[in-house]
């Protein structure tokens, strides 16, 4: 996708952090864009500050974790506004626990929004998008998680892998329909998504720790802006994978260098707390 000029685009997880900023960029790039939120209030803000930009905008309230929401909002948005030309995939959620402190409504939580919603979104509007046979453009938000693993963040990790996968995949199957599947791996960014998420790690003498962690990622993440400026470009150039921002560079490049390195560091990091406590 080359521009962006006169295309409707929906970006999930949009009422903030990177799919504000997603929605945004397209807007000032000339698309028409459907923000969607599990907060229907969060959405239509952003859906608010995307028309003050001088483009078309929907603010709505979707679970997109849940089949039966999921596939209603489809069918509810194909009827009134069409197929989509973009698809931002980006809704999340956040999990940090080591693995024996982690409960089965936990594992289905995470995987059921971060994968599972991705999963509802692509069969719901992918299929049209090649029945109409005019290409477009999907961005998968995985995470730097999502190729090279970090201890006590088994669920997330989990389902960013799976995306990872999932977007190499489609994006080989769907290149014949001139349709281009990027995967966007963020790094460490100042977002909502610890704050939203559920976080249990400790310090040695049982103490939370997930302030300290909320902290680190309001003070020393980056400006999702900056996340939303690589996936669109990624979109435009048609780059596969687009790790971001710098910093999530050279964990990209170790893990892919030297698996084993890479997991003897975290080893011995974990054993010792890494970076906030077990």
């Amino acid at each position: 996708m080359k521009t962006f000029k006169n295309k409707l685009a929906i970006v999930t997880g949009g009422g903030s952090g990177i799919g504000r900023s997603l929605s945004m960029g397209l807007a000032r790039a000339g698309a028409s864009v459907a923000v969607t939120d599990i907060h229907e209030d969060r959405a239509g803000q952003v859906a608010g500050e995307v028309r003050a930009l001088g483009a078309e905008a929907w603010g709505l309230g979707v679970d997109h974790g849940n089949k039966e929401a999921a596939g209603k909002f489809a069918d509810q948005f194909i009827s009134e506004h069409g197929c989509p030309d973009i698809l931002c995939l980006n809704a999340g959620v956040g999990h940090g626990a080591p693995l024996e402190r982690i409960s089965l409504e936990d594992w289905e939580w995470v995987l059921g929004v971060n994968l599972w919603g991705v999963i509802y979104m692509l069969h719901h509007f992918v299929p049209k998008m090649i029945e109409r046979q005019q290409g477009g453009g999907i961005l998968i938000t995985s995470s730097i998680a999502g190729f090279s693993p970090l201890p006590g963040m088994s669920p997330y990790c989990t389902s960013k892998y799976a995306l990872m996968g999932l977007s190499e995949s489609l994006r080989a199957e769907l290149g014949a329909h001139n349709i281009g599947v990027s995967a966007l791996c963020p790094g460490f960014i100042n977002t909502n998504i610890v704050k939203n998420g559920k976080i249990d790690l400790r310090d040695d003498k049982g103490a939370s720790r997930s302030g300290d962690v909320v902290k680190f990622y309001a003070t020393k993440g980056v400006s999702p802006d900056l996340v939303a400026r690589d996936g669109l470009r990624a979109l435009r150039r048609d780059i596969g994978i687009m790790p971001s921002p710098l910093h999530a560079w050279p964990q990209y490049l170790l893990h892919r260098l030297s698996p084993v390195l890479y997991n003897a560091v975290l080893k011995f990091s974990w054993k010792r707390g890494f970076p906030f406590g077990k």
